[in-house]
Order: structure tokens, then C-alpha cells, then sequence
């Protein structure tokens, strides 16, 4: 059975939703919760660390809030739940999935890897291997995928190289 943990927050940068990429060209990226939003998170096994500020969840984790979500076999927050400076999520695979509006037209932005980390230290996201992230019909696949959300910056790599897949809107 699932344990359930309801926090009401005012910010919490876990938001990976910053993932709208340059490549992708969003004109509003999701970057925080707002006064009254909900975050819920479900694991079948949640665990403190001995050392303070450390969670970790086991087995069918979900994060869910309005316009994003993050599931993963294991994850591990560092941080105040409601404020956390880094998040780790591994399993075959984790999953990022965020809603941005773009042009007046909601977008999703969807991430996969066999592990994200958000640091919020250096407002980054890293998604290592097998990692895609797309939005729309733009995809971009590698062995790492690395993102700068304050610079907007985008780099890949990695085993197999990388591939870039973009089909253009059709003209009017």
C-alpha cells in the first residue's frame, strides 16, 4: 500500500520543469510552485537518513504538482521536503513530464533516463543513460543530456552519440 505525503508549499525549485530547452524554443518555462500548490508524493517506502535533511523512497516513487511530475523506482531528496537542494531519481527508467504553455498552447516537456539529478545548487539537470527529452515532435536522445536551466543551455553526449530529431511545424 502506498504511503501518502501531502505537503502545501510556496516554493520548491524541484521543479525539473525548467527542461524547455533552446532547441525547443519555449516562451514560459515553469520554474517554482506558487502560494496554495500541492505536492504530493507516494513511495512504497519512505526512510530518513542519519544524517539530517536526507529522504529517501523506495519502490514506485511519485512526485506529482499542477503542471509536472517525476516517478522513478528509487529517489532520494536532499534538502527540506517543501525546499530540497538536490533530487536523485533512478529506475528503468525515471521520468520527468512537465506542462508549459508556448505561444498561448500548452507544450509537454517529457524526460527519461535510467537516472535524473536536479541540482538546485547550480540549477542544473543531468539525466544519464539511455536519456531523452522531447517536447512536441522535438526530441533529443544520448547516453547523457545535461541542461542549464538559468542559461538555457543544452549539452549531449555519451555512449552512441547523439541524435536530434525535429520536424518543423508545417507552413501556413
Amino acid at each position: 500500500m502506498f504511503r501518502i505525503l501531502t505537503v502545501m508549499i510556496v516554493f520548491c525549485p524541484i521543479v525539473l520543469a525548467g527542461t524547455s530547452l533552446s532547441l525547443f524554443a519555449a516562451e514560459n518555462r515553469v520554474t517554482g510552485f506558487s502560494a496554495g500548490d500541492t505536492l504530493t508524493i507516494r513511495s512504497a517506502a519512505a526512510r530518513m537518513d542519519e544524517l539530517p535533511d536526507i529522504v529517501h523512497f523506495d519502490g514506485g516513487f511519485e512526485l506529482a504538482a499542477q503542471d509536472w511530475s517525476l516517478s522513478s523506482d528509487q529517489a532520494t531528496l536532499y534538502g527540506k521536503l517543501d525546499d530540497p537542494e538536490t533530487v536523485i531519481l533512478s529506475g528503468s527508467p525515471a521520468i520527468i513530464r512537465v506542462v508549459t504553455m508556448s505561444g498561448g498552447e500548452a507544450a509537454t516537456i517529457h524526460g527519461e533516463a535510467n537516472q535524473i539529478i536536479y541540482q538546485r545548487s547550480n540549477n542544473s539537470i543531468r539525466l544519464q543513460g539511455n536519456a531523452t527529452i522531447a517536447r512536441n515532435e522535438h526530441s533529443m536522445s544520448g547516453g547523457q543530456i545535461e541542461y542549464d536551466i538559468e542559461r538555457d543551455h543544452l549539452s549531449a553526449g555519451g555512449e552512441g552519440g547523439v541524435q536530434i530529431e525535429v520536424i518543423p511545424d508545417p507552413p501556413e
